[in-house]
């Protein structure tokens, strides 16, 4: 028998991961929220019973391990909430799904339950998307040892690829992924209205660009980022780069910080991977 589980906050995440867990055997026992409406809804998007619904935190104490999948800053004060009007024992184990915050947040000093943060690196914009895509998706682990086995099952149960992570890096960590993520789209953004200065509708800018973005992403996964880079920087083409920022002047001159800063990484990157001669690099920078 899987170990029960309680969620509380019925969001994209919780809803995602509460249902592969129950679609993999892990009975669902409460489902806690602070709209009755949005919970009952999110009981019948994980599919279980919508008595399972409510508004108090106590119900939650019923399972052995409760999912605390709210914001941010909510993890810390929700954790305090749960020892004052619930109590917890060290049968139970907390995990939140924060990339940020390691475990730690949720410890109280009478605390007595097991501590565990996961964090699938996927962007979770829908969650019937975020069903189909956790299974294979990378999750970061990190928390108490002695429920690291737990963790591990509860997202190898999701479908999920564990990796585990030490609790005084997650800051930097999840400064990385959001690098990769949300500032990807961001400059999706910039691309995307550049190509409209140029004419070109805006609804059919990102389509446009599509192909160009993921065959530098297989470009990346097969070769990685030194080998896979391609473009004017990695070719020393001086002349090139002069005619971007000169366009740019004319057209954007606020991105050309961004530009500048991103090629100077750039020419770093082209430079490590030896395709890139010192004396190309300084006729760049």
């Amino acid at each position: 028998m899987k170990p029960s589980i309680a969620l509380i906050g019925p969001g994209k995440v919780g809803c995602a991961v509460s249902r592969l867990l129950l679609d993999a055997g892990y009975p669902l026992v409460a489902l806690i929220g602070r709209n009755r409406q949005r919970t009952i809804d999110a009981c019948n998007f994980i599919g279980c019973d919508a008595t399972l619904a409510g508004l108090n935190l106590r119900d939650a104490a019923k399972a052995q391990i409760l999912l605390l999948a709210v914001a941010d800053d909510q993890i810390d004060p929700l954790a305090k909430n749960l020892q004052v009007t619930a109590g917890l024992s060290a049968e139970q184990t907390l995990i939140h799904f924060s990339g940020l915050h390691p475990a730690t947040v949720m410890r109280q000093d009478s605390s007595a339950a097991q501590l565990l943060s996961i964090h699938p690196l996927l962007p979770f914009a829908d969650r019937q998307l975020a069903v189909e895509r956790l299974p294979g998706c990378p999750c970061a682990l990190e928390g108490d040892k002695s429920a690291l086995a737990l963790g591990e099952q509860v997202i190898t149960a999701i479908g999920g690829k564990p990796f585990t992570i030490a609790g005084e890096q997650k800051a930097l960590y999840h400064a990385g992924a959001s690098i990769a993520s949300n500032f990807l789209v961001t400059l999706l953004g910039i691309s995307r209205d550049l190509l409209g200065q140029c004419g070109i509708d805006r609804e059919k800018a990102i389509p446009l660009l599509l192909p160009l973005l993921q065959a530098s992403l297989d470009n990346t996964e097969t070769l990685g980022p030194e080998a896979g880079l391609t473009g004017p920087i990695v070719r020393g083409d001086r002349g090139t780069v002069q005619l971007h920022l000169q366009a740019l002047e004319r057209a954007q001159p606020d991105l050309l910080p961004l530009y500048r800063l991103l090629g100077k990484l750039t020419i770093d990157l082209a430079v490590k991977s030896g395709r890139l001669d010192p004396e190309q690099s300084k006729s760049l920078l």
